[in-house]
């Protein structure tokens, strides 16, 4: 192994491991929070399931405004440009907040007729579930933030403070929520309505988190912000209304591609599963939700080191260094892969002990086992596709990527729905890995 290849994998580790911390703290917040709704009703974790996969999958497609800027930033990084760099930032920051907050809004007037007529829920179960939406729905807007906040410490080459705001929204959100949810420490009995206001009250801890640390690095500039902008009508000293419109329009640019990508990926096609999941009957739907957390707890290491890598491999695309953006992506894969081959082995050795961690319905979990092969498949192929997917975004081929998705989205749907009526969950996630596997195999030659 030469020696840039061990720097490389030096780099790269030391920023996904505080990520990838990050990542496990939320994936046990989310684990815990399920199995607090799990052991107090199961028709709670059934419904509640539904309404989380969906808000997800909206904070997904939402909050891709994040990879924009993490885009943006990176090139302004690369170029060692650090004022673009500050105002990317505080542009792509209000624009997360004001989509935000129109999803929510959007949500509180249209939550009950949508999940009447797309997941035909009716009766006590729609009420649960509602009662649990409705304030789960301004997670949205929060999440947002986070993740602009998380692109732009990243780019300072600083992951701890993201480690630091987790640690703090988790401990907050699961007080929160086991007391809220059974009505302990003198606070109301909310049921799983309960876990939805946690989420939020633990949310804004690790907003605070970040701001404050951001604010304590940003002083001087605020104060010269204030008394600039009724001046000059300038955000910040030497930065014009010309150049946030500047910057507003390069991220505006992005978004539309790496939004249609995530909706049509992560949205759609996550409502079309949820959906086909959901006419299966109340138990598939809590297997699935089950399965569903349990794959997401075995890929957090994906993600954590797709984004260092293309952190690194996007800063030396835009300083024009080739060779060391091939070098960063294979070391990535090559890093993942032999973290998520040992997830899924210790995780199918200790599978029952797992399951059992989130929730107490044997027969839930027998049914959870019997699925356990595909979702660990699924896991694997992903690592390909993901790393590959981030880098073409960032270098200008998120058209590429955008109609190989519309393509995947429309044909796996498709196969989802078939697959789901003849062979239940196990035809759903041989469906959604082989439709990685090919959109993998695009990218990769994309790329080279």
């Amino acid at each position: 192994m030469n020696k840039n290849k061990i720097v490389n994998y030096r780099s790269i580790h030391q920023m996904a491991y505080p990520v990838l911390l990050n990542y496990l703290l939320s994936s046990v917040f989310e684990l815990l929070d399920k199995a607090i709704v799990g052991h107090y009703s199961v028709q709670g974790f059934a419904v509640v399931g539904i309404a989380a996969s969906f808000t997800y999958a909206i904070t997904g497609a939402l909050g891709i405004l994040s990879a924009a800027f993490n885009i943006a930033a990176a090139e302004e990084k690369g170029k060692g440009n650090e004022q673009g760099f500050e105002t990317t930032f505080l542009v792509s920051r209000h624009l997360a907040l004001l989509t935000g907050i129109g999803f929510s809004i959007l949500s509180l007037l249209g939550g009950r007729s949508f999940f009447q007529n797309v997941y035909r829920i009716q009766g006590e179960d729609l009420s649960e579930l509602l009662s649990y939406f409705y304030p789960a729905s301004f997670t949205v807007v929060q999440n947002m933030l986070i993740f602009q906040y998380s692109a732009y410490f990243r780019n300072c080459l600083d992951t701890r403070i993201t480690l630091y705001s987790t640690i703090v929204s988790t401990g907050v959100n699961l007080f929160f929520d086991f007391s809220l949810v059974y009505g302990f420490f003198g606070l109301p009995q909310l049921g799983t309505a309960g876990a939805a206001w946690g989420s939020v009250i633990g949310l804004a801890a690790g907003l605070l988190v970040y701001q404050l640390i951001y604010l304590k690095g940003h002083s001087a500039r605020f104060i010269c912000c204030i008394m600039t902008f009724f001046r000059s009508k300038k955000y910040l000293p030497g930065i014009s209304l010309s150049a946030v419109r500047s910057v507003a329009g390069k991220i505006l640019r992005l978004y539309p591609s790496l939004f249609g990508q995530e909706l049509l990926e992560s949205t759609i096609f996550t409502c079309v599963i949820s959906a086909t999941v959901a006419r299966l009957g109340t138990e598939q739907m809590a297997i699935y939700s089950l399965l569903d957390t349990f794959g997401s707890m075995i890929g957090l290491p994906v993600y954590a080191y797709a984004t260092a890598t293309q952190t690194f491999a996007l800063q030396r695309y835009s300083a024009g260094d080739l060779s060391a953006v091939k070098g960063y992506l294979k070391c990535g894969i090559r890093l993942t892969f032999g973290i998520i081959a040992f997830l899924c082995i210790f995780c199918g050795i200790f599978n029952k002990a797992l399951l059992y961690l989130i929730v107490d319905d044997s027969q839930v979990i027998r049914g959870a086992q019997r699925h356990l092969l595909p979702v660990f498949l699924l896991q694997i192929v992903k690592i390909p596709y993901q790393i590959r997917m981030c880098y073409l975004q960032g270098i200008s081929r998120e058209r590429f990527v955008l109609l190989c998705t519309a393509i995947g989205t429309i044909g796996a749907g498709i196969g989802v729905v078939i697959a789901g009526s003849l062979a239940g969950l196990t035809g759903i996630y041989l469906v959604m890995a082989a439709e990685l596997v090919i959109l993998g195999a695009c990218y990769t030659f994309g790329a080279s």
